[in-house]
């Protein structure tokens, strides 16, 4: 969120208010406090016809964060002006919430896990409902409708489905980058298409421009058509913005992606592997986020260097209480993974896949991590077969 360019963002209403609800979240209610107030800054210099339900949701942040400082007679204060707000611009007929709240809502969601960019799904079309030809709720509806779901839930309907809202997103904002360059890979996922003209045409605009809205969408196109192309296009984007974090972790993660595309373990793939950590050592260097440091543990044990890999993993474990459900569950994919790679610890990989399916949480990783229990059980040769098979009929028992 703090890399972004806040002369340049499209959206610093929603920013502001998000950026709010994170530093609350943390515990930096006076961060939170701030940030509101920015936005509230915004939403009045603004002067739109929105703006008066924009306040609605604003100043409920408020209040909550001035309840959790203890200031309580802010903090009543601020619901009293929610209530007028609510009564000069209420609810359309039919609509448990107004339009513009139930979208803000949306868009918070819509940046966190498959779960609730799923409620944000629900909440956009309750937006739509009222307000269908806002460009705004269409467009959080197709950024929400594209990352939701895991491989296993895709079907042609879905995928058709989610093409359809995205190329309706896509027509209705022309020159929103994001829009464009998602509608790119959908297309290109769906198989409709040569996009290849398209995808020049966009890259060019953005190295012209210098708005990199949308760029790791047309990376990820590259990742389906080839490796080499990304890596190309990926160092000569890192020539032209050397200073971009953006551009460095989507770099990084083409050579990351690289490796994994390497099933047999060579010298080749190892030196792949280093290219990446060279990398990854850079990002984690000024953002040490779980993401990165877990890429480095990865690509380290893909190296050959296990004890480098273990060191971070260990660190990550450490915190685990503090990672979100989907995140978790990718820590323990990933190292009981490792586990048993370099390891040799079956034993001990058993149980980072089974704390990983214990989550109940929908993600790609907590399926991959079952699959392989099941597959562990169907094979019949580990002496855990019966322990693993009662406790999937556990954690599996509601699906």
């Amino acid at each position: 969120m703090q890399n972004l360019d806040q002369e340049t963002c499209t959206w610093p209403v929603h920013y502001y208010n998000l950026l709010g609800y994170i530093h609350q979240t943390l515990g930096s209610n006076s961060e939170a406090v701030k940030h509101l107030h920015k936005a509230e800054s915004v939403i009045q210099e603004q002067g739109t016809e929105e703006a008066g339900v924009q306040l609605q949701v604003n100043k409920a942040n408020l209040a909550w964060v001035y309840f959790h400082l203890g200031e309580m007679d802010k903090s009543k204060g601020y619901l009293e002006e929610v209530e007028r707000l609510q009564r000069m611009h209420p609810a359309p007929p039919g609509c448990t919430l107004h339009p513009e709240v139930s979208g803000e809502k949306a868009w918070t969601l819509v940046k966190f896990n498959k779960s609730k960019k799923r409620q944000a799904i629900d909440y956009f079309k309750m937006a739509l409902n009222a307000e269908p030809d806002r460009k705004e709720w269409h467009k959080g509806l197709a950024s929400a409708t594209s990352r939701a779901y895991i491989w296993s839930e895709f079907t042609p309907e879905l995928e058709a489905d989610i093409l359809e809202q995205v190329k309706t997103a896509a027509e209705m904002n022309p020159n929103d980058l994001f829009l464009q360059s998602l509608y790119i890979l959908r297309k290109s996922k769906a198989q409709v298409e040569n996009n290849e003209e398209e995808v020049q045409s966009f890259l060019e605009r953005t190295l012209s421009t210098g708005n990199l809205n949308g760029l790791g969408f047309i990376f990820e196109y590259f990742k389906l058509v080839s490796f080499e192309r990304a890596i190309q296009e990926g160092q000569r984007f890192r020539e032209k913005f050397p200073t971009s974090t953006k551009v460095l972790k989507i770099l990084a993660d083409v050579y990351k992606r690289k490796v994994y595309s390497m099933k047999e373990d060579s010298q080749e793939r190892q030196a792949w592997a280093q290219k990446g950590i060279e990398l990854f050592e850079e990002v984690v260097r000024d953002y040490p986020d779980w993401t990165g440091r877990l890429s480095l543990a990865t690509l380290y044990r893909y190296a050959h260097n296990t004890e480098r890999a273990d060191e971070i993993y260990q660190q990550l474990l450490s915190e685990k209480d503090d990672l979100p459900p989907h995140t978790q569950q990718l820590l323990y994919y990933s190292y009981s993974c490792h586990l048993h790679q370099c390891r040799r610890s079956r034993d001990q990989s058993i149980n980072y896949h089974m704390k990983a399916a214990a989550i109940q949480n929908t993600s790609q990783d907590r399926q991959k991590s079952i699959m392989l229990l099941k597959q562990t059980v169907k094979n019949g040769r580990n002496y855990r077969c019966e322990e693993i098979s009662n406790f999937l009929k556990i954690v599996l028992k509601d699906e």
